[in-house]
């Protein structure tokens, strides 16, 4: 049986990635929804045009990068990704990294969008409390890789909850 968490969150993924891309408008109104929890993350704003609460897109080349949290303990949640291969995944690597004695997760992979589109796929996760996790989650053209790999780090090692 596959992991529900990761088939539910990869359809979620790209549900909102389509969504945004192909029906996005702009609001007439400046007022925006703001996020139940707000995460802060540390990355090139320039590279990320747009905003809606806790994810952040460009236009060309199209990427994303979404922050949530998790209430999941980080062991549970890396094992859960560990074991099951998410459906639609090509190429999935996973694997764990330390950066100042924090431990964080990620797999990574290409998927395919739209039937046609092929998007680079990284998910990263660490630890925020004992029953909590952050996930970063980003998307972008495999040829434009070099433009936004690093993002997807710094934004996870510097990710945090602000209350």
């Amino acid at each position: 049986m596959k992991n529900l968490f990761t088939r539910k969150f990869l359809s979620f993924l790209t549900f909102f990635m389509v969504c945004s891309t192909a029906f996005g408008q702009k609001l007439e109104s400046k007022e925006k929804l703001a996020p139940a929890v707000v995460i802060f993350m540390d990355f090139n704003k320039s590279l990320y045009s747009k905003s809606e609460g806790n994810a952040y897109f460009s236009e060309e080349p199209k990427a994303a990068l979404v922050g949530m949290i998790v209430p999941k303990k980080y062991t549970d949640l890396m094992e859960e990704m560990k074991k099951d291969a998410a459906d639609g995944v090509k190429n999935l690597q996973n694997g764990e990294f330390e950066n100042a004695g924090v431990k964080y997760f990620f797999y990574s992979g290409n998927i395919i969008v739209e039937k046609t589109k092929e998007f680079f796929l990284e998910v990263i996760l660490k630890e925020t409390d004992a029953d909590h996790c952050i996930v970063v989650t980003s998307m972008f053209q495999p040829k434009h890789k070099s433009l936004f790999e690093k993002e997807a780090k710094k934004a996870i090692i510097s990710a945090q909850i602000l209350n």
